[in-house]
């Protein structure tokens, strides 16, 4: 059999019945992996560090290393609702006009449906581990971050890396928020 007659019949074009069934399992088997957080020995000159666990197209794990003092401008997301779950620390999340939406600590959180328009800032002296899931119902690809606050968003950014395990080195990146701001070397 050649690799086109292969692929062809791993994806289940000739299968029928059973066999089609089980290549089905097999294809959404393969993207499954364990992952694991382990905090970065590294400290962003940006006060965030955003640390992927692992995704699909439908959704995202990630968990945002934040300084203390750090704060976020408002914004919101189309095609994206976010779960957020406090795993050390204290956060303050607000809405527009001046709404304070909840303070949360470990183990605690909230849902940020799709444009919600939010924004989250550390409380306190500690650092903050905070586990955010992201869901896209039109596909992780389709999903934006309109900032609301422009000026403020010139100033943030995060350090990124990738704990899924999948890549040689975990540090991927720095990037911003305002991509006119040239980002500091590290």
């Amino acid at each position: 059999m050649d690799d086109a007659a292969a692929g062809e019949r791993a994806s289940g074009g000739d299968l029928r019945g059973a066999e089609k069934k089980e290549a089905f399992f097999q294809a959404a088997e393969a993207g499954v992996h364990s992952f694991a957080f382990k905090r970065p020995d590294y400290n962003s000159p940006l006060g965030r560090i955003a640390c992927h666990l692992a995704g699909t197209d439908s959704t995202r794990a990630i968990v945002e290393v934040l300084d203390p003092g750090w704060s976020g401008s408002l914004h919101y997301h189309p095609n994206q609702d976010g779960i957020w779950l406090v795993l050390k620390g204290h956060v303050r999340f607000h809405g527009p006009n001046g709404i304070v939406r909840g303070e949360f600590g470990p183990l605690e959180g909230i849902l940020q449906p799709q444009n919600t328009r939010y924004w989250f800032e550390v409380i306190g002296d500690e650092e903050v581990w905070l586990l955010q899931i992201g869901g896209f119902p039109k596909g992780e690809a389709a999903a934006k971050r309109i900032t609301l606050d422009p000026e403020k968003a010139k100033k943030l950014g995060s350090a990124k890396f990738d704990m899924t395990g999948k890549g040689p080195d975990p540090f991927v990146s720095m990037a911003y928020e305002h991509l006119a701001d040239k980002p500091p070397s590290l």
